[in-house]
């Protein structure tokens, strides 16, 4: 009896882990195929694309602080996916973003029909095959973050009232190709990591003007910067913003072939 409960014990947490471990993507090829094809992934730089739909009076400015303070945020997620031990290596690909948007990116996929979320990008064969042969990997892990408009329905900060409409944010895609440009594992559509709110549903001035009519107003662009950046103190080490580390937290949950294989799938 105590042996039945034992086993039906570890298969809840067994269960539990893996659940985890696929939570935040989607494998695009079977799992056992990804394994075998993918022993040492390549970790390129975060993509600002400046070419996505931002609806803000400071845009460029926006884009400007995307490019700015996603350096040096993705090599974080190289020794936690070391760690899942599910590769051979997990190797930074030193590459420029702007560069890269221009000769590896293709274009987005169309958005998700209904809500608007980002479906992820088309990306070079070419483009991808050479960077793969040049920097000894097999497979290129890309996020690409962009301006997206899609409906949502958001609350108050008491909860108590709620706006459905479009709001405009800045959100993450995350794809792991090959390199015929093949995707292997994405992180989109409903799996898209949300980096930053552009806009927010002013309750309080509907509230004390006593209407229905709620205006969704741009958060300011100092408000911006303070959500993605951290104050780093002289003589400690460096501090991620909670908006970024999210992301990195996602990607490596995401990728997880180790846990995996523990059914030989």
């Amino acid at each position: 009896m105590f042996k039945h409960i034992a086993l039906s014990l570890f298969a809840v947490v067994l269960s539990g882990l893996l659940l985890a471990g696929c939570s935040g993507g989607v494998y695009k090829v079977p799992k056992d195929e990804y394994r075998k094809q993918v022993k040492t992934l390549g970790v390129l730089p975060i993509i600002v694309d400046d070419g996505s739909s931002i609806k803000h009076s400071q845009r460029d400015e926006i884009f400007s602080l995307l490019r700015r303070t996603a350096v040096g945020k993705i090599e974080s997620a190289i020794e936690p996916l070391r760690k899942k031990k599910g590769y051979f290596d997990v190797r930074y690909v030193g590459e420029n973003p702007q560069q890269l948007l221009r000769t590896l990116v293709i274009g987005p996929l169309p958005p998700v029909e209904g809500s608007g979320l980002p479906a992820g990008y088309r990306f070079s064969a070419q483009a991808a095959s050479q960077i793969i042969e040049q920097k000894v990997v097999d497979a290129l892990l890309v996020v690409i973050v962009s301006g997206v408009e899609h409906e949502e329905r958001r609350r108050s900060r008491n909860k108590l009232e709620t706006l459905l409409t479009v709001y405009n944010d800045i959100m993450a895609t995350a794809t792991v190709i090959d390199a015929q440009g093949r995707v292997l594992w994405e992180m989109a559509g409903e799996e898209a990591y949300r980096l930053l709110e552009l806009q927010y549903p002013d309750f309080d001035e509907a509230y004390f003007n006593k209407t229905d009519e709620v205006a969704v107003k741009e958060i300011t662009l100092a408000g911006l910067e303070r959500t993605l950046t951290v104050e780093q103190k002289e003589g400690q080490p460096p501090i991620i913003a909670p908006a970024y580390q999210g992301l990195i937290n996602q990607v490596v949950d995401g990728l997880s072939p180790s846990l995996l294989a523990v059914f030989g799938q």
